[in-house]
Order: structure tokens, then sequence, then C-alpha cells
């Protein structure tokens, strides 16, 4: 088909429904796309991988509302106002012999879940900005806070501990919504419906009416258009997939440790990545040869290199599932944008690194 003959069908099709909801679909493809928010209920104790950073310390670390939600335990996002505890459960020893100290601001900085250190260290006036403020308290191995939120909102929790030995204080942000749990996808789909019936509106009423008699005298609209028709049905069917079945993990797709001896895979029980929702991965790990490594020890960690931060949680092998593949428990990603995730491995005297690039 010449490419006179596609200019021609596209302007017979540019009156047609089909193309304008292919404009539409394709906008809304291409447009910023809302960020799902989840909330981190039922999750058991054996499960909840959730940490705080610290500087060098780590806990681990919960929210519970026994008063609306009895022993669910949250991440970060709580769903209701009233009390909250707040613990965090000591991972470094030292932690148990220093003061640490706690406090909740509002979130004055607009940036939400995107808030870092430098933002709150920017703050003119922090206890102004302050809801609740626990003064420096040494606490042998868990760290118990006890607030009664009066209102919904974005909040900003800040943890500082001193280093053991020398006069230098480490701090850890972490932003959290009160009373709400988002939405999901609902909101993407209330668009394409509502663009959708716009897009009828346009097409079946007085504007193609209007237009009728316009019709061009070097080109019978009559003849092409239903051919125009089908082509812009076959279009619109690409974006809406594009919507629907999202960036899901990369098949058969295998990344090279840096020492050359094995080649890593994975699968995910979530079909596509999101944020804010502990899963499990399956990593397989061979020889290039395409043997299985079935006796080897994976450490999993990773993080946004360009946010220099890590995971909010820390992965580990919890099962060796034999034929090379190990079952990773507690990967979890907070943020949308580029992800690292690093798995060492460790067979007998040798150990390699593979990294896996991630874009959520």
């Amino acid at each position: 088909m010449s490419a006179m003959s596609w200019v021609r069908i596209i302007r017979a099709a540019r009156h047609t429904m089909q193309f304008r909801l292919f404009l539409v679909s394709m906008l809304i493809l291409l447009a910023p796309q809302p960020l799902p928010l989840y909330a981190h209920g039922s999750v058991t104790a054996e499960d909840d991988l959730c940490i705080i950073r610290i500087g060098f310390y780590r806990a681990h670390f919960k929210i519970f509302q026994p008063g609306s939600s009895g022993q669910t335990e949250f991440c970060e996002d709580i769903p209701n106002t009233g009390e909250s505890i707040f613990v965090m459960e000591y991972l470094h020893q030292e932690l148990g012999n220093v003061p640490v100290e706690f406090r909740i601001i509002h979130d004055v900085t607009g940036l939400g879940r995107f808030a870092r250190l430098e933002d709150v260290r920017q703050i003119d006036d922090i206890d102004a900005a302050t809801v609740f403020y626990q003064g420096p308290a040494v606490e042998s191995d868990v760290f118990t806070v006890l607030y009664e939120f009066e209102e919904n909102g974005d909040y900003l929790g800040i943890v500082t501990a001193r280093h053991p030995d020398r006069d230098e204080y480490y701090q850890a942000v972490f932003p959290f919504k009160v009373g709400f749990t988002g939405f999901g996808i609902l909101p993407l789909f209330l668009i394409l419906l509502i663009a959708t019936q716009l897009a009828y509106w346009f097409t079946s009423g007085g504007y193609s009416r209007r237009k009728k008699n316009a019709k061009s005298k070097t080109f019978d609209h009559s003849i092409q258009a239903p051919v125009a028709g089908k082509i812009m049905q076959v279009l619109l069917l690409l974006p809406l997939a594009a919507l629907l079945l999202g960036a899901s993990a990369p098949a058969d797709e295998r990344w090279t440790s840096d020492g050359g001896s094995y080649q890593v895979s994975y699968n995910t029980e979530l079909s596509p990545l999101v944020i804010n929702d502990i899963h499990q991965w399956t990593v397989h790990v061979e020889t290039t040869t395409g043997n299985p490594v079935t006796d080897a020890r994976l450490l999993v960690s990773g993080g946004m290199p360009t946010h220099d931060h890590g995971l909010p949680t820390s992965p580990r092998v919890t099962e060796n599932l034999g034929n090379g593949d190990y079952l990773v428990e507690g990967m979890r990603f907070h943020m949308m944008g580029d992800w690292e995730i690093t798995i060492e491995i460790h067979q007998g005297e040798r150990s390699e690194t593979v990294v896996i690039p991630l874009t959520l």
C-alpha cells in the first residue's frame, strides 16, 4: 500500500469513533500513571520483613492499630486514625545500648513518600510541624511508641540514634499516610470509561453532522471509511493491551555473574510488579553451560542507585527448591523508578555477584 493510500485512510478515519478512541487511549497510555498505594495489613510475624535503617543500625519495623485492626501489622501506611503503636525490634545489638529518639511531624515538605532526610533538614521550624516527640531513651531489645492520631493526612516519622562510641548521630525518615490505603487502578479505568463515552458523544453528535457536507472532492469517504474503521479497531487494541498487561518480569532473560561462572533468572508471584506489596521471587541459578547450581548460598539485596537508598526490606532465601531454584521471600519496592537487585552467589570457595536492573 502506497504512502498516499495511507494518508487517505487516515484522513477518512479521523471522522470515525475508532480513531478517536485510539487517540484517547494513546493519551492515557502516555500520560503519567497514578502510583498504586497499598496498606501493609495481614503480615504475619514470620513474614514481616519490613526493615528500618538508621545509619548502620537496622531494626524490624511495624505499626499496630489494636483498637481498629486488632493484631494486623502495617509496614508504613495505616488505614485509620486513633491509637497506633510503633514497634522497632532491634537487629543490631548496639542499638540496645544507645539513646534512640522518635518524632512524628506533619509532612510540610509536600513530597509525600518521596521525602528524604535532606528535605527534613531544610524545614525551618520542625517543632511547629511536630505532632509527637519522645526524647532519647535506651531500650534493650524493643523500642515502642504509642500515639493517638486525631486526623488523616501525610506524616513523616524521624528516628535518631547515636553512635556507640563517637559523638555522632544517625537519622532515618519514613513517610506514611494515615487514613488512606489507595485506589489501585480504579481511577485509570474510570478515566478510560469517561473518555470512551465522550468520544462516542462527539462522533455521533452534531460535530460529525456539521462536517457531513465538507467531503473532499478528490476522495470518496463512503468507500474508504469502513476500511479505515477496521484498521483503527486493530490499532485501538494495542494501547489498551499495554494498559492492562503492564510491565511484567522479563521472560527467559538471564544475567551473567561478574566472574562469568553463573547465569541467573527469576520469576515473581506478582505480574506486573507493583510497589508496596511484599512478595516472593523464585531465583534460578545455573552455570554458563546450562547446568543447575543446586548447592549455592544466595544473599539478596538491592536499592535505587539514583536515590542512594536500599530496599525497604531485607529479602532472604528461605528454601532451596532444587534444580537450581531458590525461594526468596520479603521482596518489596516502595517507589517507582530504576532499581537494582544484587544477588551474591557463594559456592564452596567461589563467590560471584549478579546485578539485575528493574524499572517500575
